[in-house]
């Protein structure tokens, strides 16, 4: 019986489920990348706000603005910085610079996205 086709066989049906595996694991790997991707934006903006805010708080008792020092620092690391708070004891020389800074990351197939990282830190008095 040559040239035959038997109608509801399962001829070629292994091709469908090997193709359909493959699009899955291709979909899983996507999601993979873009998790990955937004876990290393997250942990830079993190980065970025705390350099930002230590550089301000080492301002503080030195006669220069503390925020001026901490838009530096996260200018530099290709942030900018949204809000900016010192907070100074009686004498001047010791006390907490608070930032919020944004960051523009890339995501594949997603395009880019503004993450947001906030910190304080703070200089003991001598």
């Amino acid at each position: 019986m040559t040239g035959r086709l038997r109608v509801g066989g399962d001829r070629g049906s292994a091709t469908v489920w090997v193709l359909g595996f493959g699009a899955l694991v291709v979909a899983a790997a996507m999601v993979a990348v873009v998790a990955g991707s937004a876990v290393l934006a997250r942990h830079r903006a993190e980065r970025t706000a705390d350099l930002g805010a230590l550089a301000g708080a080492q301002q503080i008792g030195r006669g220069t603005e503390p925020c001026q020092a901490a838009r530096r620092v996260a200018a530099e690391n290709g942030a900018g910085v949204q809000s900016c708070t010192t907070t100074l004891d009686a004498s001047g020389r010791s006390g907490s610079v608070a930032i919020v800074v944004t960051q523009v990351a890339r995501f594949p197939m997603l395009g880019s996205r503004l993450v947001t990282a906030r910190t304080r830190a703070a200089r003991l008095p001598p």
